[in-house]
């Protein structure tokens, strides 16, 4: 059944929309539990990362009529995302007294990929012209924390973990090749959620599970370093 959106809607989306970002948050964050980020610094990381969805929301508008394949468009729209992502870990995070260990970039870049995630779960939720349902809310946040949330973590945190491995001498070419990963990786989720069908759903959380867990074993690996 659906309902008109009131104040109660919106909190509800609010809630449901924000639920799998700090439910991944606190789960990637535990990572790193023995030498924790500043929670002022991840705080931060995490506000712009949602307030980096409303530039992103125009960016991709600007280029929407431009792009004409599909395939083209997802593909430059998850650069679009991941390239703003990384500037805010670059601004914010990267020159932080903080970023001491060769997880903190990681830590930094799946902070700010969950406050992104989280908004754009909220407005996806409450998206115009579509009628308010709390089952269809609860349905679509259960869809998103397994997918799309966790693509944006998987996705920023690879840059992260690329950073964290790479010489000082050579910590440029690493970023470059850590955002290009990112957006390949972001762009394939992209390729198979536009295929619509049974089979690409199984294919996409199946890549990104296996995606995940090679994450994990890395991010592992990383705190010994």
């Amino acid at each position: 059944m659906a309902y008109s959106v009131n104040t109660s809607h919106i909190i509800f989306a609010l809630l449901t929309g924000l639920a799998p970002s700090l439910i991944w948050l606190y789960f990637w964050l535990h990572r790193d539990k023995k030498r924790p980020e500043p929670f002022g610094m991840l705080a931060i990381c995490f506000l712009l990362g949602a307030g980096a969805v409303l530039i992103a929301g125009f960016l991709q508008k600007g280029v929407k009529d431009v792009l004409t394949d599909p395939h083209v468009r997802v593909a430059v729209w998850a650069g679009i995302e991941e390239v703003l992502k990384f500037l805010i870990f670059l601004i914010v995070a990267y020159k932080s007294k903080a970023n001491n260990e060769a997880i903190d970039p990681a830590m930094y870049m799946i902070t700010i990929a969950l406050g992104f995630a989280a908004l754009e779960n909220v407005l996806y939720i409450m998206k115009p012209g579509i009628n308010f349902s709390v089952t269809a809310g609860l349905l679509t946040g259960g869809l998103r924390f397994f997918g799309s949330t966790l693509l944006h973590a998987i996705a920023s945190g690879f840059v992260g973990i690329v950073i964290g491995l790479a010489p000082r001498a050579t910590k440029g070419l690493f970023m470059v090749v850590g955002l290009g990963g990112a957006v390949f990786l972001h762009s394939t989720f992209n390729a198979f959620i536009l295929k619509n069908t049974t089979a690409s759903f199984l294919q996409v959380y199946g890549y990104l599970w296996v995606t995940a867990i090679i994450s994990l074993i890395i991010l592992e690996k990383l705190k010994r370093i």
